[in-house]
């Protein structure tokens, strides 16, 4: 029976790939293939040649920094690790089940099969998806060759992180239902547990907080290496017994020779082995759990197609009272502002969101705090403010660059709404406006909370001596001013291109995989990133040119404010040119001949 089930999927994989093919034929999916195989092959393969021979100080830098690269890479993984499984005893699914799609729940279900076969086909159709990204993974990373090895065994290193992470995330579920069937104490359970792993992370941080410590106050020649630092944190005996687990499995990963691969890897198999063993020998029905996963997985896709959040979590919607009161008569762009607000918030703003926002703020506060305290003591240096400068900095072009294609509540959400959008007795301009509103709101907090980090985090002990309290609060708030127009800017492009090319926006928005979408959506951030530089370099040329030429006569603070101005003049008439013409575009779009 097991032999049915692998022929069903490698038979099912190869019918992928032929439809896959067939439909290159199409001008969207055949440009798109195009411009991630030239991408694969410039950025990742052609560049990952070898360039010569490094000297021997280079070859020692490249150690060193394999070495650090390897610790915050075993860290971090480590870290997602426990989060996942914490947040799974935390937040225990009412239904849990294996992930199986509903033709093969309506097919494998009443067949003769048993649940153990279809517990073998679930793990060994997870091995298709596992394989790709492990192959795919290895060869991006392993490019610079700062860890060194071999991309094949970076491949099979990764595919037991991401195949024993699979199977422990299975297990834990299966292990979940089994406890809520059987056990009266479910709750005490739950509660031990995620003691178990609260004390086993606290552990882990006190034993590598007290090894920085040491090492920071050690000989200076000691401190000098970090290959010392992280051989005294990798094998002093409390920290090596108490990430054993995680050594078994990150260990092929990190070998640089097959001596060290083939010692690595028979531990790790073994610990592959008992988590397999594991999850198939489990007595959990997971039937119930399946059918509901998939029809939330079926939902899920659904509101992508149409432009919205998909639901988090397993919590049932409950009716949420509007952003804002909602006048009955006035501008009929706060309608769509009011309609558009009601959409995000149950998933921008969930609970869950902001706990798992908060948990990873606190544990960065918590890692990086005392060292970089302790570094700050001992140098003299203030590792805070960079910190929070490079990271707010990141935040904030992020936003510019990526929000707009996240927030999607604007035209590209009432996509299958045009239709009776255009039936309303309103401009289109309006409409194109009010569907603008709500990202661009969200967007601009976001931006306005960068700006104001920012602000708090450059130069806070006032060693610049123009950057005074007066200068510090002109730009902020010239920033500030411009951060909305930005932003509505920014959702212009890919409400024009929904516009423009609806079919080829239908393509992208779907959760489906490929290369040929993941070229499509390359061709989307690319022109979001060249709009996002036709927008700037006039705005900051304006700007520049302004606080030249003025600051001498009238000083930094309202050379910023005249600079702001010509700033805000520019990218005001960008705005209502491409708000006018998009609303003119839109009425006349049909969906009908233009998405074919």
């Amino acid at each position: 029976m097991l032999g049915a089930l692998l022929y069903l999927r490698l038979t099912s994989f190869r019918n992928l790939v032929v439809h896959r093919i067939k439909r290159l034929r199409q001008p969207k999916y055949l440009i798109g293939t195009a411009v991630a195989l030239a991408y694969f092959y410039f950025i990742l393969i052609h560049r990952s040649g070898p360039a010569g021979s490094p000297s021997s100080v280079a070859a020692q830098s490249m150690a060193q920094a394999g070495l650090v690269a390897a610790a915050f890479i075993c860290a971090g993984l480590c870290v997602l690790a426990l989060v996942r499984i914490a947040f799974l005893w935390v937040f225990p699914a009412e239904n849990p089940g294996l992930r199986f799609t509903e033709p093969e729940i309506a097919f494998l279900f009443p067949a003769p099969v048993s649940r153990k076969s279809l517990i073998h086909f679930r793990l060994l159709s997870a091995q298709f998806a596992i394989l790709f990204t492990s192959v795919l993974i290895a060869f991006f990373f392993n490019r610079a060759g700062y860890l060194g090895g071999h991309r094949a065994i970076r491949a099979v290193g990764w595919w037991v992180i991401l195949s024993t992470f699979d199977l422990h995330v299975n297990g834990t579920k299966l292990t979940l239902s089994r406890l809520r069937e059987t056990s009266h104490r479910f709750l005490l359970w739950r509660l031990a547990v995620i003691a178990a792993i609260v004390g086993y992370a606290t552990a882990v941080f006190r034993s590598s907080i007290h090894l920085v410590n040491e090492y920071m106050n050690g000989p200076e020649a000691l401190r000098s290496t970090p290959e010392v630092f992280i051989h005294q944190i990798l094998y002093s005996p409390l920290f090596f017994w108490l990430t054993l687990p995680f050594r078994f499995v990150l260990a092929p990963y990190f070998a640089t020779t097959a001596g060290d691969f083939a010692l690595a890897i028979v531990p790790a198999l073994l610990f592959l082995g008992l988590h397999y063993y594991w999850v198939s020998n489990t007595e959990a029905r997971f039937e119930e759990g399946s059918i509901a996963l998939a029809e939330k997985l079926a939902a899920a896709k659904a509101a992508t197609q149409r432009g919205e959040m998909p639901k988090l979590g397993n919590s049932k919607r409950k009716a949420l009272a509007g952003p804002f009161p909602l006048s009955p008569s006035g501008p009929p762009e706060i309608a769509f502002l009011w309609k558009n607000l009601l959409s995000m918030r149950s998933a921008l703003f969930s609970r869950r969101a902001l706990l798992v926002l908060v948990m990873l703020a606190l544990w960065g506060s918590m890692a990086l705090g005392p060292l970089l305290s302790r570094q700050a003591r001992a140098n003299g240096s203030d590792y805070y403010s960079p910190a929070i400068v490079g990271f707010t900095a990141m935040i904030a072009v992020y936003t510019v660059l990526l929000g707009p294609q996240v927030a999607r509540q604007d035209l590209r959400g009432d996509l299958q709404n045009a239709d009776i959008l255009k039936t309303y007795p309103v401009e289109g301009w309006r409409i194109a406006l009010g569907e603008l509103l709500a990202p661009t709101l969200v967007l601009t907090l976001i931006l306005w909370l960068a700006i104001v980090m920012l602000a708090a985090a450059v130069d806070p002990v006032g060693k610049v001596e123009w950057l005074t309290p007066g200068v510090r609060i002109t730009v902020t708030l010239c920033l500030a001013a411009s951060a909305p127009f930005l932003c509505l800017i920014q959702l212009l492009v890919p409400n024009t291109a929904m516009v423009l090319f609806p079919g080829w926006y239908q393509a992208t928005r779907g959760r489906a995989g490929g290369i040929e979408m993941i070229g499509q959506r390359m061709i989307f951030g690319i022109l979001q990133l060249l709009f996002a530089l036709l927008v700037a370099v006039p705005a900051a040329g304006a700007a520049a040119l302004v606080v030249f030429s003025s600051q001498w006569i009238f000083g930094i603070g309202p050379a910023v404010v005249l600079a702001t101005l010509a700033v805000l003049a520019i990218m005001v008439s960008e705005a209502v040119v491409g708000v006018w013409w998009l609303g003119e575009r839109f009425e006349r779009f049909d969906l009908s001949t233009e998405s074919k």
